[in-house]
């Protein structure tokens, strides 16, 4: 086995991500998010609202929840993209301004979630700063990854 790049640590702008914050709420009219965080929605619907295909065809029934969900801004794909911990990180201090916020919304049975999709390129890895953990725990925030297949 003489391939080179075996066990080999490459930055993390060796990854292509897209990083989404999604927020779902029993009851709340989650609109309020695109103003306040100055985010246009992917997707977005309310509590009690008919659910809808993607295309918009009616499925039956109704949603039980609100949801919003919208890509964090300023996200370059390639070998040109900031470094995922680095854009991480940035965002978190970011959300951590309205943290308040996130806090009221929580306590009133809402979740908060980033979606963090990733190409990774084979034998590199990804790390994230304790720094990072710690914003993450102070927002009540949790993670989840999504790695693209071959």
């Amino acid at each position: 086995m003489s391939s080179s790049n075996v066990g080999q640590v490459l930055p993390t702008s060796a990854f292509s991500y897209a990083v989404s914050l999604r927020v779902r709420h029993p009851a709340m009219d989650l609109s309020v998010l695109t103003e306040k965080l100055r985010l246009e929605p992917e997707h977005s619907w309310k509590a009690g609202e008919p659910r809808r295909s993607q295309s918009g065809s009616p499925m039956g029934g109704n949603h039980r929840d609100s949801y919003w969900s919208a890509l964090l801004p300023a996200q370059l794909l390639g070998p040109s993209s900031m470094p995922l911990e680095l854009f991480f990180s940035q965002q978190l201090v970011q959300l951590s301004r309205h943290r308040e916020f996130f806090s009221k919304l929580q306590s009133d049975g809402g979740q908060l979630s980033l979606l963090v999709e990733v190409a990774p390129i084979a034998n590199a890895s990804l790390t994230f700063s304790s720094a990072s953990a710690r914003k993450l725990a102070d927002l009540n925030m949790e993670v989840e990854f999504q790695f693209a297949g071959d």
